[in-house]
């Protein structure tokens, strides 16, 4: 990594916090500048300007080190595979962000619950391909829902997921925080899924111990 690359990146870390802790508009550029030892001068050459440095924040924060996976990867198998597999990855990343605990998490709640103009980036650059991918994930399962159906059980799908993201203080104290810890990832990705398959038609209801009924267990991975 060049210098400039490296400047570039430090920056961006330091908006973050900067961005997280105090919200766009009281977030000062000298004292992100302040925080990497560099001049202001090198917001404008690197991001172009605050507002630029916010979007690459907030993307940032929602990339997360979590990559979207090429869409051949969710092609394979049948729609309970398919949705079993969406929802693995999109937990990956949800958990990956809540358990670091860093400005990532803090400032995508901001985001989320005071949107500002980085939003329509954010939407348009990473969240909507991820929601069209899940929108045509359950057409396959329900190939003649209108639109309105469609996109309401997406959104109970990433309601599921994205709770353990927004609500993990409230959560970890309403069950403490050793049975919380229990939640991992595989774990959850079997309870979702299955809730889901559940719902849909493609799996028996829950059992009175809420565990998925299947005679072939890898049917649905």
């Amino acid at each position: 990594m060049s210098s400039g690359e490296t400047t570039k990146a430090r920056l961006l870390e330091a908006a973050g916090e900067e961005f997280a802790a105090k919200g766009y508009e009281k977030a000062s550029i000298r004292k992100i500048c302040d925080r990497v030892n560099a001049n202001c001068a090198a917001v404008n050459y690197h991001f172009g300007s605050k507002e630029q440095l916010y979007v690459e924040a907030v993307l940032e924060a929602h990339r997360c080190g979590t990559e979207m996976l090429p869409e051949s990867a969710f092609q394979e198998g049948t729609p309970a595979q398919q949705l079993r597999r969406y929802i693995h990855h999109f937990l990956g990343h949800v958990l990956a962000i809540s358990h670091e605990n860093t400005w990532h998490q803090a400032l995508m709640l901001r985001e989320m619950i005071q949107p500002t103009p980085a939003s329509e980036v954010l939407v348009r650059e990473a969240i909507r391909p991820r929601f069209e991918r899940l929108v045509g994930i359950l057409r396959g399962v329900c190939p003649e829902a209108e639109p309105r159906k469609l996109s309401a059980l997406a959104f109970s799908v990433v309601g599921q997921c994205l709770h353990y993201r927004v609500a993990r203080s409230i959560s970890e104290r309403l069950v403490g925080a050793e049975l919380y810890e229990t939640l991992d990832l595989d774990f959850l990705t079997d309870h979702i899924t299955s809730f889901c398959l559940a719902a849909l038609g493609l799996a028996p209801p829950l059992n009175l111990a809420g565990e998925a009924v299947v005679n072939d267990p890898v049917s649905i991975r």
